[in-house]
């Protein structure tokens, strides 16, 4: 194991113990990177994590995602943030959200995949197997368009359903 990955592991070591974290990192492969680009995450000075970072932020009931950019900004002295994609102002959820140069790459986030969980109340109870027949016709290319209250552009679009499960089911109240 050459220096600068013992001190790499040594690193992340620490971090864990500091968050509380007591699972063991397994390494696939030890590789070194080229000292020319970049920089060892341990000799980073702090205001370039915030130049560069992303927070995945759990954004609360109540405020739009702008606002919460804009109090993102506000606390951190910031020019630019921006976030990867739209939440509803009664929406809670992870809004990543992108400070100063890492604006360049947030794109990339509101593309990938996403995973949501959700709670529907039934009007009135349905065998569960019923339910989960009717649930796996979601599953594929559905069309969508975002309800009259809603925070972004209300047009017919294609989204892809790869997997949606019924996770809990009592006979009222579902989760998915």
């Amino acid at each position: 194991m050459t220096d600068i990955t013992s001190k790499g592991l040594e690193f992340i070591r620490r971090l864990d113990e500091y968050g509380g974290v007591k699972s063991k990192w397994i390494v696939k492969a030890e590789e070194d990177t080229n000292p020319d680009y970049g920089g060892l995450p341990w000799e980073r000075p702090i205001e370039e994590y915030i130049r560069k970072g992303v927070i995945p932020l759990d954004k609360p009931p109540g405020p739009t995602s702008h606002e919460v950019v804009a109090w993102v900004k506000r606390m951190f002295g910031l020019s630019k943030a921006g976030h990867g994609g739209t939440l509803d102002p009664k929406v809670t959820g992870m809004l990543p959200v992108a400070l100063e140069e890492a604006t360049k790459i947030i794109g990339i986030v509101v593309h990938t995949g996403k995973e949501y969980i959700c709670v529907m109340q039934l009007h009135h109870p349905v065998p569960e197997e019923e339910l989960k027949k009717v649930v796996k016709m979601f599953e594929g290319v559905i069309y969508q368009k975002p309800p009259l209250r809603s925070s972004v552009k209300r047009s017919l679009r294609k989204k892809r359903i790869n997997r949606i499960e019924l996770l809990e089911y009592d006979g009222r109240y579902a989760l998915l």
